[in-house]
């Protein structure tokens, strides 16, 4: 890796989340923001101000063009609207920029398509803001899998649920059929890619129902999607704005060997050996204590930072960002780059196209 290289980074969409994506790139020494796009810049500069950002030396410009066209700029950070990701992410590689995009990736097939086919062909880097893997919890699950102490898995359930109405920055546009699209669109793709990282597995098929509680969206503001996985499982996804809770993200993890159910570790033919497990566990940030399952059962409580918030504040960006400089620098492919995000799209995709129609099952691909 050149590790003196200092890429120059160029952000769209000056708001809550670039924000946190500023943050994390500033704390990486091989990154400095040089250029900054949006339409006001007094009103951008004040939302950077509201978290402690200030960057006196970056360049404004209300043309997304000149960010393209600055020799300064390496990397471009996507974090608009939803309906502006694809058009600016397929222009940003087709001008040679690597590139981290908020998801949604795409709203459809074809604009997942096109971005497939610019970036395959730009060969530049790529990685969508699928956050969580770097949350020590899930990355902790991912490797009770990998590490084989669940066995086969056999049923995976993620939910996502986050009562979001007009408190929310980007409660305009969101609510918008043109630019949120759909609940699994807007968020709920957060538990869909989850639901791929830590099983493993991948949908063949699906069949999906929605409904709308939530006044003011101009979309079913709750679906539930049934899916039949690779290796015979089957799993389960939920999607929701509707729920009178705090945000929260589930995970039912279940395999021939052992369960994970949130932050507890089940089993019942096969004991987990605790000690075995705290000696066995390559994560600092986690840690292992005796449990209970409801009244009685033995379990294995896992004690670490969930993804229980909806504040992006909260979300770790910081792996993401140094994943992203370390491909650059090292000319490799980061594990969460478009390609990938193009299987979670294509289920969210056909999870909407289903529930439209009934509950009609949809196999995937979509995209050959």
């Amino acid at each position: 890796m050149a590790a003196s290289r200092v890429l120059g980074v160029g952000v769209t969409g000056i708001g809550w989340c670039a924000a946190q994506h500023i943050k994390a790139f500033q704390k990486n020494p091989n990154t400095r923001i040089v250029m900054l796009h949006g339409r006001d810049e007094a009103r951008a500069r004040a939302n950077l101000a509201k978290n402690g950002i200030d960057l006196p030396d970056a360049v404004f410009t209300k043309r997304y063009e000149d960010l393209l066209q600055s020799k300064d700029v390496d990397i471009v950070s996507i974090a608009t609207p939803n309906h502006m990701h694809a058009g600016q992410a397929v222009a940003a590689a087709r001008a040679g920029k690597h590139i981290l995009i908020e998801k949604p990736t795409g709203l459809d097939v074809r604009e997942v398509t096109q971005i497939r086919d610019a970036v395959k062909k730009a060969r530049v880097r790529t990685i969508v803001s699928f956050e969580l893997h770097y949350n020590p919890y899930l990355r902790f699950v991912h490797w009770l899998r990998t590490s084989g102490r669940l066995g086969r898995i056999r049923f995976v359930r993620v939910q996502y649920l986050s009562r979001v109405t007009d408190w929310y920055a980007g409660w305009s546009w969101v609510r918008t059929k043109k630019s949120g699209r759909s609940h699994l669109l807007a968020a709920g793709c957060h538990a869909v890619d989850g639901l791929r990282w830590v099983s493993g597995l991948e949908v063949l098929e699906l069949s999906a129902y929605h409904t709308r509680f939530t006044k003011g969206y101009q979309w079913p503001t709750s679906i539930v999607a049934n899916l039949k996985l690779s290796g015979g499982a089957i799993g389960h996804v939920t999607s929701s704005t509707d729920f009178m809770m705090p945000y929260s993200f589930g995970v039912e993890l279940m395999g021939d060997r052992a369960t994970v159910r949130d932050n507890l570790l089940l089993w019942s033919e096969h004991k987990l050996d605790l000690e075995e497990l705290r000696a066995a566990n390559p994560f600092p940030d986690v840690t292992l204590e005796n449990g209970t399952f409801g009244t009685a059962s033995p379990a294995i409580r896992i004690v670490t930072r969930m993804p229980d918030s909806a504040d992006v504040e909260h979300h770790p960006f910081q792996g993401e960002i140094d994943e992203l400089v370390e491909s650059v620098l090292a000319r490799r492919e980061t594990h969460l780059n478009v390609h990938d995000a193009q299987k979670t799209m294509e289920i969210c995709i056909a999870a909407d196209r289903s529930a439209e129609k009934g509950g009609q099952v949809i196999r995937l691909p979509l995209i050959r």
